[in-house]
């Protein structure tokens, strides 16, 4: 696990969570943080999948394709579309850019399904789609939301469910703990512009 000096989120233990209500499955990876930038700024980056490289130690490529795995021109997700995300578990050491290497030995890929571009209440999803549910459940939410001093909060959990996700926590769960913790300061900081600083999780 990486070791930084300097933290730079606050806690919002008063914050109510803008997740929904969701199972407690076999395992979860979970992160949240507080981003001193007004709410759209946040969901605009989340949205920017071509600009994950940039700064996203943890999902260093994510395309949107249609259902025969071709991607899109636009690349602007919506529901029922495909991801095929190549991510980092465990993530890359902070900073990184598009020129930073992946490690391929840490290199995992996947296929999901997007299932909520929910612009009202600011909260993405997407489901696994490379075994059958029974198997292997695990769908990934990002939620953001208004403080009272105007900054955003941001959350981010994933579920895994059926006899598949015993394996999966063996393997990866804490890389992927350490995967969404990063990818919050990583998220923070590139909204912010400002210097990296440790993980904080948050009690909602």
């Amino acid at each position: 696990m990486w070791i930084l000096s300097l933290a730079f989120a606050v806690c919002v233990f008063a914050q109510t969570s803008n997740l929904p209500n969701l199972e407690p499955g076999v395992f979860q990876a979970t992160a949240n943080v507080l981003i001193d930038a007004p709410l759209m700024s946040v969901w605009e980056t989340l949205l920017d999948f071509r600009a994950y490289a940039e700064w996203n130690p943890f999902v260093r490529s994510q395309t949107v394709t249609n259902a025969l795995g071709i991607p899109t021109d636009k690349q602007t997700p919506e529901e029922n579309l495909r991801l095929v995300i190549q991510a980092q578990i465990p993530p890359l050491p902070l900073p990184v850019d598009v020129n930073t290497p992946t490690d391929p030995t840490h290199a995992q890929t996947s296929f999901e399904n997007i299932t909520h571009i929910d612009t009202t209440n600011r909260r993405l999803a997407w489901r696994a789609i490379m075994l059958p549910q029974p198997l292997l459940g695990a769908e990934r939410w990002q939620a953001l939301s208004t403080t009272e001093d105007g900054k955003t909060f941001y959350e981010s959990v994933e579920v895994f469910e059926g006899p598949v996700s015993y394996v999966v926590d063996a393997l990866f769960a804490q890389g992927l703990q350490e995967g969404f913790e990063t990818q919050a300061v990583a998220l923070k900081s590139r909204v912010e512009r400002g210097m990296y600083g440790p993980p904080v999780r948050c009690s909602t």
